[in-house]
């Protein structure tokens, strides 16, 4: 058993005063847990999902403080397969966050009131490392438009490690992540670009995205002695067969360059039935093929690539993976 794959398990407290004039004062805090165990996600902190204030007018936008979303998971994953089926229809390592497996610290945000359709995001992350104005910095921007059935949405994200190899990445991150290769700690910085278009008529959903992600070594690990860069694209279609039950598919294809060269052929197909408004069964299946080589956990050889499927890891060193899943979400 496993806790949560569409959506992670997860409670918090919401809450908003309205200050007048169209003008609120808001707080989030949501606190990660595994169901199977009880156990927080992440050990560290009881509020590992989001923890932020802010204000927000309706005139202005919000600006908040924390610990929050970077601005390509709120207007950009949004409209991709991840948002669909989670973990399954996602990048193999979430090396792109398409999963939204990365938090940032310290961070101040401001999203813009909606113009004609149009709205948009900045970010700036302090990183908090004493003594280090720029380890574990962050700043990220992304916008989004829409106009009746067609969104489209790009953005941009960069983090940066502090100077003891625990970087941004280890800092900010959900520990339930796991790194396509190697340790968190041996990245320097990674640098996230994405784009996507959606399109809705009727009961049917079609979206198209395209991912490139960048990383560079801390320090000389061995074989990951340069940049390792990601090319990333995806597609998904998802279908509402009956007012109770839909249908999605999707296919992933990442590629990497650097000292290693791999190739991910993923793909994945999902059924999601509503027994109410706050209760889903579903059942997935996804499917990874591999070829090309990577890095050790360590970074000091190079290994040949295996299946990875999603955001879930590599659960074995073969070529191929195939994973099925059956699951009920209940919302409160």
């Amino acid at each position: 058993m496993q806790s949560g794959d569409n959506e992670s398990s997860y409670w918090g407290l919401k809450g908003a005063e309205d200050l007048g004039g169209g003008m609120k004062a808001i707080f989030t805090l949501e606190s990660s847990f595994d169901v199977t165990s009880g156990q927080l996600s992440d050990s560290s902190r009881l509020f590992a999902h989001n923890a932020f204030v802010g204000l927000s007018s309706n005139a202005f936008g919000t600006l908040t403080a924390g610990r929050q979303y970077d601005p390509t998971v709120d207007l950009v994953q949004q409209i991709t397969g991840d948002a669909m089926a989670g973990a399954l229809f996602t990048t193999p390592g979430d090396v792109d966050n398409n999963d939204n497996s990365f938090w940032v610290n310290n961070s101040i945000k401001y999203t813009s009131p909606v113009y004609g359709g149009f709205q948009y995001e900045l970010m700036y992350g302090f990183g908090g490392i004493a003594g280090n104005t720029t380890g574990g910095q962050m700043y990220g921007a992304a916008a989004s438009y829409n106009n009746g059935g067609l969104t489209v949405a790009a953005g941009y994200l960069f983090a940066r490690n502090d100077v003891d190899g625990r970087g941004a990445a280890d800092l900010n991150r959900s520990n339930s992540v796991v790194p396509l290769y190697g340790d968190i700690s041996m990245y320097g910085s990674r640098q996230i670009i994405q784009a996507a278009v959606q399109y809705a008529v009727g009961d049917l959903t079609a979206n198209l995205r395209y991912g490139n992600a960048q990383y560079k070594p801390y320090a000389n690990y061995g074989a990951f002695n340069r940049t390792e860069t990601y090319n990333i694209g995806g597609a998904a279609l998802q279908y509402q067969i009956t007012p109770a039950l839909s249908g999605a598919i999707s296919y992933v294809y990442t590629h990497s360059s650097g000292a290693s060269s791999a190739t991910y052929n993923n793909a994945g197909v999902n059924f999601t039935y509503s027994l109410s408004k706050r209760t889903n069964l579903y059942a997935e299946a996804g499917y990874s093929h591999a070829s090309g080589t990577t890095f050790s956990d360590d970074g000091s050889a190079i290994v040949a690539a295996g299946g990875t499927i999603g955001s879930l890891g590599p659960s074995a060193s073969t070529r191929s993976q195939v994973a099925t899943i059956v699951g009920i979400t209940h919302k409160f």
